[in-house]
């Protein structure tokens, strides 16, 4: 194990997030490409139906991986559970770059894919929120948003670079050798998340008598209206996320909208816009407190797909502007999320509490994201707005439930 100095923490965090999400997002922008290598059986809906299985099904899974590693984070602490969870992102993921597409191994190859999702979505349901805690926890009180924010950054950058990947391909091979083969050497990649696994920041680790903590499961009972309005509030994200990184680019390039490559640089600066906004508000919010970028975020993103859908313009330059739009909101949620979740929970359930209230409104909401935003697509383009619009009332209410703590030592 690899020990380095507390202040090196939060960029090691971002680093080995980044990486994690690289991983996990890959499928996103190559989800056209993985839909016709594994799910080409020749029933269409046979290839959309596993096409947002596979997206969702790592979604799904999530819950588990915070059953496991939420617990093992709180007990045996934080550095022992992300080890692990990278672990498992690892070896799937350079398992789907070296799985046999469905030409050549039939029925088995969609099969193995799903179950090396599963475990992609395990490993996440872990790290991620691990990684949050343990940013957070590192700050100093009047830096917790900042340092929290290098979570949620580090999760679209990493989403960033799973689409660059993709257009960086473009640069050397063609459509259809991308098609063939190309497509696998980005997620080879995945081995340099790796040695983040052995690496370990030097924090003392805060502790109180074992007869004063009570158990995980009473805590979180106890704390059943911060994991309520956690869940909600994370389901805004749900439905926001996986919206505009994968169900839009799909939508655009299915409809023949966009081109494969037009609708990743769409997701592409869409991105970039989230991740400026998340470090600037992140920032800020130590200063101006969580309340009122979470709320911001959660009126502008249902606005930005308002005057997408209702405006009825399709031209290249119009949706790369509205993706922006919608990022730039999107990371004012996004910004001080972090410490405004991990400042609610107390310390020895704080990993569970966090990881557990995701993973449940990952799993719930975003896991069915994608298909009930086709089916509702297939009526009408002019109802896109709907589910967004929903689950952002739902948090602005439990947003304003829940008490900001910003500022205030970690319980």
């Amino acid at each position: 194990m690899i020990v380095v100095d507390k202040k090196y923490g939060p960029v090691l965090g971002a680093v080995g997030n980044v990486l994690v999400w690289y991983n996990f997002a890959l499928l996103m922008p190559f989800l056209v490409i993985i839909s016709k290598n594994f799910f080409s059986s020749g029933n269409p809906e046979f290839h959309s139906t596993m096409s947002f299985l596979a997206v969702s099904v790592g979604l799904f899974l999530r819950p588990v991986g915070s059953a496991v590693f939420g617990p093992i984070g709180d007990k045996f602490g934080r550095q022992l559970s992300l080890s692990i969870s990278i672990l498992l992102m690892v070896i799937p993921t350079v398992g789907i770059g070296l799985l046999p597409n469905f030409s050549q191994w039939g029925i088995a190859a969609p099969i193995i894919f799903i179950f090396l999702r599963v475990l992609q979505g395990i490993s996440m349901g872990g790290e991620y929120t691990t990684s949050m805690v343990h940013l957070v926890e590192l700050a100093p009180r009047n830096r917790r948003g900042f340092f929290g924010s290098f979570s949620d950054a580090g999760c679209q950058i990493g989403t960033l670079l799973a689409g660059m990947a993709l257009i960086g391909l473009h640069a050397f091979y063609n459509e259809q050798e991308i098609y063939d083969f190309a497509w696998r050497y980005p997620f080879w990649v995945a081995i340099l998340l790796l040695p983040f696994a052995f690496i370990k920041v030097q924090q003392k680790e805060a502790s109180s008598p074992k007869e004063n903590k009570p158990s995980l499961l009473k805590s979180l009972i106890e704390h059943k209206k911060e994991v309520g309005c956690t869940i909600a509030i994370t389901a805004f994200s749900a439905v926001g996320f996986y919206t505009l990184l994968t169900f839009f680019p799909y939508y655009f390039v299915q409809k023949g909208i966009l081109t494969l490559e037009d609708a990743t640089c769409c997701s592409m600066y869409a991105n970039i816009a989230v991740t400026i906004t998340i470090f600037s508000c992140g920032f800020l919010s130590d200063i101006f407190r969580r309340r009122p970028f979470l709320i911001s975020g959660m009126i502008g993103v249902p606005l930005a797909v308002y005057i997408m859908f209702m405006s009825g313009i399709r031209s290249v330059a119009f949706l790369i502007i509205m993706n922006t739009v919608y990022g730039i909101f999107l990371g004012m949620y996004y910004s001080c999320r972090a410490a405004f979740f991990s400042e609610a929970f107390p310390r020895h359930v704080r990993c569970t509490g966090v990881s557990l209230s995701l993973s449940l409104a990952q799993a719930i909401v975003g896991g069915s994201s994608t298909f009930v935003m086709d089916h509702i697509m297939a009526i009408s383009e002019k109802l896109a707005v709907l589910p967004i619009t929903l689950v952002a009332l739902l948090g602005i209410a439990a947003v304003l439930v829940m008490k900001d703590r910003t500022g205030e030592d970690l319980l």
